[in-house]
């Protein structure tokens, strides 16, 4: 198992202390730090804090909101779905 459904298990496994209780040590990047890149309102907040530039972005629920979005960054904008298998949902606007 890869991509987003390894991420999700283990953290949860982590979260739920599985991981410490089996004594199981993860390799590779920390779940600390992939909790903190999986949510993109902590994220820009840390890109921020050490001075990285971060392309502009707004959330949208909603066709409207995506479309006032969009004015206020200005076209072409990437349209992508928070949460998708393998980044499928994904696209450009023009």
């Amino acid at each position: 198992m890869g991509g987003q459904t390894a991420l999700n298990v283990g953290i949860e496994l982590a979260n739920a202390g599985d991981l410490e209780r089996r004594g199981v040590r993860v390799l590779g990047t920390p779940i600390d730090a992939v909790v903190k890149t999986e949510d993109r309102e902590v994220f820009s907040e840390i890109l921020k804090q050490i001075g990285e530039t971060l392309a502009l972005s707004y959330p949208a629920r909603t066709v409207d909101e995506a479309k006032r979005a969009a004015a206020k960054i200005g076209y072409p904008v990437l349209v992508r779905a928070a949460f998708t298998l393998g980044g499928l949902g994904s696209g450009f606007a023009e």
